[in-house]
């Protein structure tokens, strides 16, 4: 399998690059980025801007590749203004016009839990638990200290367009696009402490924020913490899983670690996708979520 990763210098990238490095099932990498990726035994990088839609840079590979995971965005924070989610909405259509355009190829774009984040503050419809039929709702509402409170409107309202956008394109390709929105749950850089998932991601309680806010926060996020053992299980198993058990030619599904009382439904990600995750944020931290 040939494998085309956007934003492949970012923290997700990276870490899917240094899998794919070892994975037997993954014959070539095209790390796409607009700053420098360092090659490796399969690895190319490339210098490219998907943000331009004539950048034959990256429409090469693209057309080529046997799946594409798509992570670039103008501005990766949740906090990104609607200039710089605009850009990002334009990197994942022209990218998804070229997808399949040569090949049978897995689109996957790399979707997020602020697709659905004003659920943190409303309840959720029907059983309790994020899927994908559920209304998106956008607009986490999160509090960093010394700042206040930040919404993440523009950028998970992008996010919401492209799981759209990804399904449109695989319904529409006549088989050549199976595509998945994969709504990426908190996976932070490096080792990815669970200490540190916080409504802000900084060590230490946010202060200033009210107390029942501020418990509200820590379980929505930290139930939403993937671990990075079980990001490469996700990403292997989106990768390559069949889409005989798939409801349509593209899903949605949720990426979390195996967090107790998460809003996730991860049911949906292991049916249709086999993913297996073994981390539980609470068994982590050794707290009880319910205390």
């Amino acid at each position: 399998m040939h494998v085309v990763i956007t934003g492949a210098a970012g923290n997700l990238g990276s870490k899917l690059n240094a899998l794919l490095e070892r994975a037997e099932w993954c014959s070539a990498v095209t790390a796409l980025d607009i700053v420098p990726v360092t090659a490796g035994k399969k690895t190319t990088g490339v210098l490219a801007d998907v943000a331009d839609a004539d950048d034959q840079r990256w429409r090469v590979p693209v057309a080529k590749a046997d799946a594409i995971v798509h992570f670039a965005t103008a501005n990766p924070w949740p906090d990104g203004n609607w200039a710089e989610s605009t850009k990002s909405f334009d990197m994942t259509a022209n990218l998804l016009a070229v997808a399949g355009t040569e090949r049978h190829c897995r689109f996957v774009f790399a979707s997020s839990n602020h697709a659905m984040g004003g659920y943190k503050d409303h309840p959720i419809p029907g059983d309790g638990k994020i899927r994908m039929t559920t209304p998106a709702r956008s607009g986490t509402r999160f509090f960093i200290p010394g700042e206040g409170y930040h919404y993440g409107a523009p950028y998970g309202a992008t996010k919401i367009m492209g799981e759209r956008a990804t399904l449109a394109r695989a319904r529409e390709s006549r088989g050549m696009v199976s595509g998945i929105a994969l709504r990426i749950g908190w996976c932070q850089g490096g080792v990815n402490d669970p200490r540190t998932v916080n409504s802000s991601g900084k060590p230490g309680e946010p202060v200033g924020q009210p107390a029942d806010e501020m418990a509200r926060d820590y379980r929505w996020f930290r139930n939403m913490w993937l671990s990075n053992a079980d990001y490469e299980r996700l990403m292997t198993a989106v990768l390559t899983s069949g889409t005989d058990r798939w409801p349509g030619p593209g899903i949605i599904v949720p990426g979390v670690s195996n967090n107790r009382t998460t809003a996730w439904a991860l049911d949906e990600t292991r049916a249709w996708t086999g993913y297996d995750p073994q981390h539980d944020i609470w068994t982590e931290l050794g707290l009880d979520p319910s205390a």
